[in-house]
């Protein structure tokens, strides 16, 4: 693990933010780039058309938005983009955001997870019940 996190990256540079307009974000490029300024959080930072490309689930852990976002396809079930944690109090693995802005992005092969009432929340937004 150790390589992976000082390995140089191959794609330029996406930066420190706070203020993301009009780009592509591989988000495991987003990850390990906020990793090297020595957190794994991923906060305080807005978005703003955006368009995120996985393999990747987020983990949006407090103070969260997403404003006109269209969160990927979920070929006729919105549950389907959602993954629900198995522990009680922590999941590792996603890619944890706090107080971040997400309007007018795009998702690929994304998928979100947290608590229960978040991702019903989720499910919702992006046209259908919770429990579907």
């Amino acid at each position: 693990m150790t390589e992976a996190a000082t390995a140089p990256l191959t794609l330029e540079p996406l930066g420190p933010g706070p203020v993301y307009t009009q780009i592509n974000i591989w988000l495991p490029q987003l990850f390990i780039e906020n990793v090297r300024t020595g957190s794994q959080l991923i906060s305080e930072r807005r978005f703003e058309g955006c368009l995120f490309e996985g393999p990747a689930v987020i983990l949006p852990i407090e103070g969260c938005s997403f404003d006109g976002c269209d969160l990927g396809d979920a070929q006729g079930d919105p549950r389907s983009l959602m993954l629900a944690p198995q522990g009680a109090s922590r999941v590792v693995g996603p890619i944890a955001f706090r107080n971040c802005q997400f309007v007018n992005c795009r998702f690929v092969g994304v998928g979100f997870t947290g608590a229960p009432a978040f991702l019903d929340d989720m499910a919702r937004a992006i046209g259908g019940g919770a429990g579907q």
